[in-house]
């Protein structure tokens, strides 16, 4: 029997969030794919189908929320913004969109957007890093600076960006504001640092 589109798509959602209800529940590490598919009413092969490993239904909702973010980060932009109220603002959105998922996220972060295995581990984080690199490469370049995501610039503001969202999912401070510390460190800190070291340079215009 042929599935319509619209069946695969409400086979996906649902499988997404009985995923997210157990990694909630239970932890990441202490949920299993077949907890997973018992939850969402499918077959295990048939779950396999729309996602082949936990840590990828996982990034699929990490990468579903960045996006919303990105999204909310360009309809609050009003113009004037600084290079670093922009990318103040863009993290800002993109965490508060990341938050409903923030009780399992570290685990999977940690295993997905490490540098080290992710071309071989999740392809989707991977494309998370991308994206996101895309999108601070469109606002440098708003401010007069060129970079490629393969840079030494954006290589630097990924490992930047991994240590705030490595300290955002532990952080117990009230309203999270060793986080805000952070992020206003980290940006300010690369902002100098681009600053010095390509005035003149290859990657200023």
């Amino acid at each position: 029997m042929r599935i319509s589109e619209q069946a695969k798509q409400l086979c996906r959602a649902r499988i997404l969030e009985k995923a997210a209800e157990l990694f909630s529940a239970r932890g990441f590490d202490q949920t299993t794919t077949r907890d997973i598919a018992l939850a969402a009413g499918v077959a295990a092969g048939t779950m396999f189908n729309y996602f082949p490993s936990k840590e990828t239904m996982a990034m699929t909702m990490v990468n579903e929320a960045l996006a919303r973010g990105r999204d909310e980060f360009l309809t609050r932009l009003e113009g004037g913004e600084s290079l670093e109220e922009e990318l103040f603002l863009l993290i800002g959105s993109e965490l508060r969109r990341l938050r409903p998922l923030r009780p399992f996220l570290g685990p999977v972060l940690e295993r997905s957007l490490s540098p080290f295995p992710r071309r071989n581990i999740c392809r989707e984080g991977e494309t998370a890093r991308q994206e996101h690199l895309e999108c601070v490469r469109h606002i440098m370049e708003r401010h007069g600076f060129a970079a490629s995501p393969e840079d030494v610039s954006c290589t630097i503001y990924w490992s930047l960006y991994l240590g705030i969202l490595a300290s955002w999912t532990g952080d117990g401070s009230e309203n999270q504001e060793a986080s805000r510390a952070l992020i206003d460190y980290a940006i300010r800190t690369f902002v100098q640092m681009i600053s010095g070291a390509t005035r003149g340079g290859d990657h200023v215009r």
